[in-house]
């Protein structure tokens, strides 16, 4: 099974894993007629702008997902760059993980917790409030009640180091307790919107890229972009019913919360 999805927005679209979701998009045996690839800031995203350059496809834009005016005229851009098909898929991936602290108990800061819950959780639920109507748009549009995130959907980039039901195989020297909780947050913002949009015949999953070769990554990372994101595609396609609400790893499994 193959994503078709028509239109599609992916988010920290610069570099990593996000740039490596819009390369392998516009390869897919149906790439996506608009896809949109926002970053904080595109006047940098040399990679990015080359992709755009090279298929018409592809539109770069502006988004810092901290600034709520950012998001407000993004919303207005991508709506224009849609129109009537409305948004099949927003993947928000834009995150960050600071490696300045272990993130253990005793070197935790407020700062420091309130800056990764404010871009890896509020930022994705704002960005999947405001991007709503064009969801509900693209899920009025198919002929089937089915979830399906070529319909319309919303993945979270998760990790599997934010699942409880994970911690024991989890080094104890990899404690990230700010990036952890922020991504425990993200979870439950999933299952939640998953209840709440069911009736729009909107889908929202979490998704496990694996640990993969990125600066967040680092090079210590088993898997590369490349690797990781087929599969994520391959998962993502499949999604369904039984993905709904649920964090799921690249393979499509299942993982515990």
């Amino acid at each position: 099974m193959s994503l078709s999805a028509k239109t599609v927005l992916v988010t920290g679209a610069s570099r990593g894993l996000g740039l490596e979701f819009v390369r392998q998009l516009l390869a897919l045996p149906k790439p996506p007629e608009v896809l949109i690839a926002a970053c904080r800031d595109p006047e940098k995203a040399e990679d990015l702008q080359s992709l755009a350059k090279s298929n018409r496809a592809v539109r770069v834009v502006k988004l810092d997902v901290e600034k709520d005016e950012d998001i407000e005229k993004a919303v207005k851009v991508i709506s224009g760059y849609v129109g009537e098909k409305g948004l099949n898929l927003l993947i928000n991936n834009a995150a960050i993980l600071s490696r300045q602290i272990q993130g253990v108990l005793t070197d935790v800061t407020r700062t420091i917790l309130q800056e990764h819950f404010n871009v890896n959780v509020s930022s994705p639920v704002i960005l999947t409030q405001k991007f709503l109507p064009l969801l509900r748009k693209a899920a009025s549009l198919s002929g089937t009640k089915e979830l399906s995130t070529s319909k319309a959907a919303v993945v979270m980039i998760s990790s599997i180091i934010s699942s409880q039901g994970s911690q024991d195989t989890i080094p104890p020297e990899h404690s990230f307790m700010h990036y952890k909780l922020s991504k425990t947050a993200l979870n439950m913002a999933t299952i939640l919107a998953a209840r709440e949009l069911r009736s729009d015949g909107i889908l929202v999953t979490a998704l496990h890229p694996g640990w993969v070769k990125t600066d967040m990554g680092t090079s210590a990372a088993p898997l590369t972009a490349e690797e990781s994101i087929k599969d994520c595609l391959q998962a993502i396609a499949k999604a369904g019913e039984e993905s709904n609400g649920k964090l799921i790893d690249f393979k499509g499994n299942i993982l515990p919360y």
